[in-house]
């Protein structure tokens, strides 16, 4: 073998071996945060167009996987909007916004639970199933586990009936503990039920940040479509990397936080100020956002903090 082939073949294995001693290093430097959140709570409500798109819901799932296989106890929520729409309009059902909230007639909870429970839910968990027996589709109306009514809201001083929307009154939390003990990742979709068996639509944010101020989770994070939080500043529009709680509560109020992020900032606030430790609000289209976030200094969306 001639010289210079032998330098080219010994070339090929000092990259390989440096290929190697990178990956082991990304390994140990992520060593103190798979610490820091082994056996803690995490809980990912999943949304945005990744609910649409197999390739990047499959991609979200194996981080989470990794999530579970590394100690760490994920809690799955999701709704399934964009698919409840379509549906509707297929069946000829009127489709009502109102703020953000979707009216939900008779007609309309058939729907969602058509949805919720037939489509995106099972999506949800034969995806995880693929890497063991490891998650279990559940809503919240299973055992009851969240107790809810009906939402009662009110514009401009007039009561607008939001049909089968509901309010959390109360979660089992030991419903689900005894569900994490048994080492699933428990994949929720956003229903409830009342003591008189109506089922009920809850927003799905809200109904994240419900479950994670009951576990009082070391980290509620609500994937989206958008990379965080972006003001104006100078004619130019900029991600802010982390927040507090006040400041966010000043930018609602001056409407340069507005439409969809206020109901997810808002349940991050919530959320902080009944004891979840970190809040985040990332994009899901972003490759392994949440593994960056978690398992880096790097950090990636916005992490809202309490001040």
């Amino acid at each position: 073998m001639s010289k210079d082939l032998i330098e080219y073949y010994n070339g090929i294995e000092k990259s390989i071996e440096d290929i190697y001693k990178n990956k082991a290093q990304i390994l140990l430097e992520a060593l103190p945060y798979i610490k820091e959140y082994f056996n803690k709570i995490v809980v990912v409500k999943l949304g945005g167009t990744i609910m649409d798109d197999d390739k990047s819901l499959m991609r979200v799932l194996d981080d989470l996987i990794l999530m579970k296989y590394v100690g760490i106890n994920v809690i799955v929520i999701h709704g399934g909007g964009k698919q409840i729409t379509k549906l509707m309009e297929e069946k000829n059902i009127k489709v009502e916004f109102c703020d953000g909230m979707r009216i939900t007639s008779k007609d309309a909870i058939d729907v969602v639970k058509m949805v919720l429970l037939g489509e995106v839910n099972s999506k949800i968990v034969s995806f995880l199933n693929r890497h063991g027996e490891i998650a279990v589709g559940l809503s919240g109306n299973d055992a009851n586990f969240v107790n809810c009514k009906k939402k009662i809201y009110k514009k401009d001083n007039k009561e607008i009936d939001l049909g089968y929307v509901g309010e959390i009154v109360k979660i089992n939390i030991d419903f689900l503990l005894n569900v994490l003990s048994n080492g699933y990742i428990p994949v929720i979709a956003t229903l409830g039920s009342d003591n008189k068996g109506n089922i009920y639509n809850i927003n799905a944010d809200t109904f994240a940040c419900e479950i994670a101020s009951k576990f009082k989770a070391k980290k509620m994070i609500l994937l989206t479509d958008v990379d965080g939080i972006k003001i104006m500043i100078n004619s130019s529009e900029k991600l802010i990397s982390k927040i507090s709680v006040s400041k966010c509560r000043k930018l609602i109020e001056t409407k340069d936080i507005n439409k969809g992020m206020v109901p997810k900032v808002n349940a991050c606030i919530d959320a902080l100020m009944n004891g979840v430790e970190r809040t985040h609000i990332l994009n899901g289209n972003a490759e392994h956002s949440i593994l960056i976030e978690i398992f880096t200094d790097k950090g990636i969306g916005t992490m809202i903090v309490k001040e």
